[in-house]
């Protein structure tokens, strides 16, 4: 048995997140809302797998919401039952939601626009996609299929930022003449 909770997590060298390759401030600031690359519902079927029962519950809320709605009756056991059910059934769908963006991102292995989704193989590093003319980098595309959430998200809070100040240039320095004693 580990002595303490840090010993059985593994070497420290193991629990480090792992290295920055790009930051938001890599793509040029724009005055407008950027688009991002989100994959399609055919893309996101495929990654649920065997998940997908994992929204058995918000189906069945949402067949008894329905009822309730058609059958009076039932609203009071919707509201008894339901109400209790409704906010774990909702944090279940959003974190798989969650989730299965986060995975089909990484899932796609070609270089991609991060704003359009065009697939830029054959194109150069640091150049502009010819699908939507946004500058890109091979960097900045791997630190967005690492986590696209956390990326969009470190793009926003780094926009909200007020601008840096112009540099402060104080002017040429001017000499000194020593006095006698040295002060």
């Amino acid at each position: 048995m580990p002595d303490s909770p840090a010993e059985d997590r593994g070497p420290l060298e193991e629990q480090l997140p792992p290295e920055v390759r790009a930051t938001p401030c890599d793509l040029p600031a724009t005055a407008e809302d950027v688009p991002w690359w989100r994959p399609s519902w055919a893309d996101a079927a495929r990654q649920v797998g065997w998940r997908w029962v994992l929204l058995t519950p918000a189906a069945v809320m949402l067949l008894v919401l329905a009822a309730a709605w058609v059958y009076r009756g039932l609203w009071q056991l919707f509201v008894v039952a339901g109400i209790h059910l409704v906010l774990p059934t909702a944090a279940i769908a959003i974190s798989l939601a969650a989730y299965v963006l986060r995975v089909a991102v990484r899932a796609r292995r070609e270089p991609f626009c991060i704003h359009c989704g065009y697939n830029l193989t054959g194109l150069p590093d640091n150049y502009r996609c010819p699908e939507c003319g946004r500058p890109y980098s091979w960097r900045v595309i791997d630190e967005y299929r690492r986590d696209p959430h956390w990326f969009v998200e470190r793009w926003r809070a780094q926009r909200r930022l007020p601008p840096r100040p112009p540099a402060f240039v104080a002017g040429p320095r001017r000499s000194r003449r020593r006095s006698r004693n040295g002060t």
